[in-house]
């Protein structure tokens, strides 16, 4: 055989698809096969990860940077080098036993119930994220131009991100609207003023609608109902500052009772009249809802509907065994007094003499919730939106 055929025979045995990964390898090194003139090279590329995060580099995306600080290598999800049902799975398993709850997924927020309290919604946490928003929306980034004329180092202003957070989604939703709102019955300058502000903080410049929606969901137990409570907290709370930013919180109405805390007091009332415990959650939502919550071109709270749609009637007659009815027959019972037996002529009956709720022979709760303390919670509730009622 020929030198030609032999070469020809050893480019054929080293194809790229070749069986054999080890022998192509071999082969490559020892430098006389189908890869002979391919030199072994090493390039070494350096990023300097403070200049490319600066806004006059705005469009390098740093993907592969240092997260060993990150619970689970990353806060959003999108960020994972594999993206697929194990790698998620472990992140959030990493994430959860180190409590950290919130992971994001692209503009998704992914919460996993605790099972427990968490130093998580304090109103020190919701002011952190409140002035995150406030420096997005004003720009207070490291292109500020100091004295000199020279643009400010991105360390000398605190620029790092908070992680994910239910208060961060509310607050996403919040400062759209306001752009919106700016964008749409403002004049030519406003709406200049608003798109600039949009695209120095990174987001779409063109026009936001007014209306924003936060849609909350999951199975049963997963936190849905205390989740729209931690919302409406955060909203209340950015509208009272909206309401002293605009000088129309007086010391008058700072004992009034505010239409903010109507908003929230409507909880209590429909946890007692439509949640239940269920074999899997002990306050689950027996119904739907949907909640129009308004606010006005200062970015105050200042009405809100409720629909609910779905209640589960079937309840008042039928509870199987672990479950109970709706929350009111047992916080009512276990909280009368004597006046109130005596009005309603209940005497010295319990729970257990009442067909309504003696049927599953359950009659507590789990979580340590008190069903006297729920009581009085509903009952404050009315009381206020009876007096709200009176005051308009």
């Amino acid at each position: 055989m020929s030198s030609e055929g032999t070469s020809s025979a050893k480019r054929a045995s080293l194809s790229p698809f070749a069986d054999s990964d080890l022998h192509r390898s071999t082969e490559i090194v020892g430098g006389d096969g189908y890869y002979a003139d391919i030199e072994p090279f090493e390039i070494t590329l350096t990023i300097d990860i403070e200049s490319a995060e600066r806004d006059e580099l705005d469009d390098i995306k740093i993907r592969d940077v240092d997260t060993s600080n990150v619970v689970g290598g990353v806060d959003d999800l999108i960020g994972l080098t594999h993206l697929h049902e194990p790698a998620i799975l472990h992140a959030l398993r990493l994430r959860y036993d180190s409590d950290v709850i919130y992971t994001s997924t692209g503009p998704i927020l992914i919460a996993i119930n605790p099972f427990k309290s968490m130093p998580v919604y304090t109103d020190e946490v919701m002011e952190q994220y409140r002035m995150q928003g406030e420096h997005a929306l004003v720009d207070l980034s490291s292109n500020k131009e100091g004295a000199g004329g020279k643009k400010k180092s991105s360390s000398s202003i605190e620029t790092k991100k908070l992680p994910p957070h239910a208060y961060l989604t509310a607050d996403d939703a919040y400062r759209a609207m306001i752009r919106g709102i700016e964008m749409g019955i403002g004049g030519a300058t406003q709406r200049r003023e608003a798109k600039s502000r949009a695209k120095k903080a990174g987001q779409e410049d063109s026009e936001a609608p007014m209306n924003q929606s936060i849609l909350v969901s999951g199975e049963s137990g997963a936190g849905k109902t205390v989740t729209t409570k931690i919302v409406l907290n955060y909203f209340a709370m950015l509208s009272k500052i909206a309401d002293q930013k605009a000088g129309t919180l007086t010391a008058e109405s700072e004992n009034q009772v505010r239409v903010e805390q109507q908003v929230l007091d409507s909880n209590p009332i429909l946890e007692a009249f439509g949640n239940a415990r269920t074999i899997r959650n002990d306050n689950s939502s027996r119904f739907g809802k949907y909640i129009d919550i308004r606010f006005n071109t200062s970015g105050k709270l200042c009405g809100a509907t409720i629909d609910t749609y779905l209640l589960e009637k079937v309840r008042l007659i039928h509870q199987t065994e672990g479950e109970r009815n709706f929350h009111v027959f047992y916080q009512f019972l276990e909280s009368a007094t004597e006046d109130d037996r005596d009005e309603y002529f209940l005497g010295d009956m319990e729970l257990e003499d009442f067909a309504l709720v003696n049927q599953s022979g359950t009659y507590d709760r789990r979580d340590c919730v008190s069903d006297v303390d729920m009581h009085t919670e509903m009952m404050d509730a009315m009381v206020s939106l009876v007096c709200f009622v009176c005051l308009v």
